[in-house]
Order: structure tokens, then C-alpha cells, then sequence
């Protein structure tokens, strides 16, 4: 998609909203988990999640909460609290989360790690890549943890092909790390490799990151995604100290604010809107 088309997606979209109040609404929860509520959102918006909750870039981002469970002896009252407290990041439909099981048990674990998902931007991807989706039954409408759990059962390297295309990766990146993967499986080598960076707020490399061949140039996909995703860091780190610090209206504030359209109405598509705005 280019970005020219991505931008008409946006504006198409930015038109739909929910009231203030229906956006990361974390007055629903019980005051003793507000506290981490707000320090998981933060979290996800300092890192690469920033570049799912605003506009979709990124469909899907995790990498911002983790749990370790015994598959012997499951204690699981941690990851309830946690998907209560994420059954209130979204917007709407638009943004969701959830804390998602990985199927593979690593000495006797299972990780379950949290997710956030911009709805578009996964139907964005399922349509970009219907072949491949099409092959486990997933299809635009889908919903976005259907989506990843359909592959993340595939033993094969295509399960790396489906985290690639939702992470928001330029497509030869996508193939490399497919491709790569399945050289592994057969040398038990790592295949050389460099590693391209789009900066976040917490840190200028290894948030949203991805491989490709050793010695390649950044080529015109991966010029355009750090293009595309300039002026929204650019915003975020306009607006961060003005809402978060003692005594500051907070992250929650900050998104409200960001994805308010003016008339009470708050969705994703505007907040890119304004970052892209600002940045003409």
C-alpha cells in the first residue's frame, strides 16, 4: 500500500469516532488497577506500540507485558488482572488488547504476553496478503486475535511470515525472515543479517526492528515506513511532557486529547491526521 493510499484509508476513517469517555475508558476499572493501567499504557506508547495506536502503521505490538506460566501448575490470577485492565485499551472497535497464549512450552513454561491491535490495520494486512491468510481461513473481518492465533499453531516458518506481515514489516523483510528461519531449521546456523530501526520514544533502536540480508541498503519501503512514522513520533514527543510527570493529566488524558476530532469525537485515524498535519 502506498502511502498516498494508506493516507485516503486514513482520512475515510477518521470521519468514525467514540465519545471521550469510550476512549481507553480506565475509569471502569477498580481504582487499585488504575495505577497499572496507566503504567502499562505508557509503556506501549514510549515503545513501538505507539505506531499501532496511532494510525495502524504497526497492526499488532507486544513486547510491553509478559507472563511465564508453569504448564504443570498454572497460576493464572496475574494474567486475569491484566486482561481486565486491557479490555480497556481501545477506542471504540478500533484499538483492542488482550494477553495472548503462545502455543510453544519452553522449559515447562508458556508465555503469555500482552498484545495491542489496530483494527484497520490488520484488515489492512489480511487484505494486502489475502493468499497467505487466505490459507488458514482468515479473511479482513476476521478479528485481529483470531487472525494471530490461526498461525501462531503453524509449526512451519510461515508462523514467522504472519507475526511479520501484523508487526508491520516492509514485505522483503518479511521474506527474509521466512526465509531465514527455515535456513536455520536445516544448518542450525543463523543466517548473517543486519537490522533496520524505527525510532520510538524509549529508544532510537531494538523497539520496532526488523532483520534483513547482511550488507543491505535501506531501500524504498523502508524509507517510506520511517517516513510515515516521523511525524507521529514527532507529535508524541511534542505532547508527552505536557500530560505526563507529577502533578500532569496522564497518558490517558494525552490520548483523549490526541484523538479528539474537535467535537467530542475521538478515533485513531485523527490523531495521524494531526500528526501528519503538523508536520507539513
Amino acid at each position: 500500500m502506498t502511502a498516498t493510499t494508506f493516507l485516503a484509508l486514513v482520512i475515510s476513517q477518521a470521519s468514525v469516532g467514540v465519545a471521550r469517555a469510550d476512549c481507553f475508558p480506565i475509569e471502569r476499572l477498580p481504582a487499585e488497577l488504575r495505577p497499572r493501567a496507566e503504567q502499562l499504557l505508557l509503556k506501549i506508547m514510549d515503545g513501538e506500540g505507539l505506531y499501532t495506536v496511532v494510525g495502524g502503521l504497526k497492526p499488532m505490538s507486544s513486547g510491553w507485558l509478559s507472563h511465564r506460566v508453569s504448564v504443570e501448575k498454572p497460576e493464572l490470577a496475574d494474567a486475569e488482572r491484566d486482561r481486565r485492565i486491557l479490555a480497556t485499551f481501545r477506542s471504540g472497535e478500533e484499538i483492542v488488547a488482550n494477553v495472548q497464549p503462545f502455543w510453544r512450552v519452553y522449559e515447562g513454561k508458556r508465555f503469555l504476553d500482552g498484545v495491542i491491535y489496530h483494527r484497520s490495520g490488520v484488515a489492512r494486512a489480511i487484505r494486502d496478503h489475502g493468499s497467505y491468510f487466505a490459507f488458514y481461513g482468515v479473511t479482513p473481518s476476521s478479528e485481529p486475535v483470531e487472525a494471530a492465533m490461526a498461525f501462531e499453531l503453524d509449526g512451519t516458518s510461515q508462523r514467522n511470515r504472519g507475526y511479520g506481515y501484523l508487526f508491520g514489516y516492509p514485505d522483503h523483510a518479511v521474506n527474509f525472515f521466512v526465509s531465514a528461519d527455515e535456513e536455520m531449521r536445516k544448518t542450525k546456523k543463523l543466517v548473517p543479517r543486519d537490522f533496520l530501526h524505527i525510532p520510538t520514544f524509549a529508544s532510537a533502536t531494538h523497539r520496532f526492528v526488523y532483520a534483513v540480508p547482511k550488507g543491505q541498503a535501506p531501500n524504498e519501503a523502508d524509507l517510506r515506513l520511517r517516513a510515515e512514522a516521523a511525524p507521529i513520533l514527532a507529535m508524541y514527543r511534542q505532547l508527552r511532557p505536557r500530560y505526563v510527570g507529577e502533578g500532569k493529566r496522564g497518558i490517558v488524558a494525552l490520548l483523549r486529547d490526541w484523538f479528539d476530532d474537535g467535537k467530542g469525537r475521538c478515533s485513531s485515524a485523527t490523531a495521524l491526521m494531526k500528526a501528519r498535519s503538523r508536520a507539513r
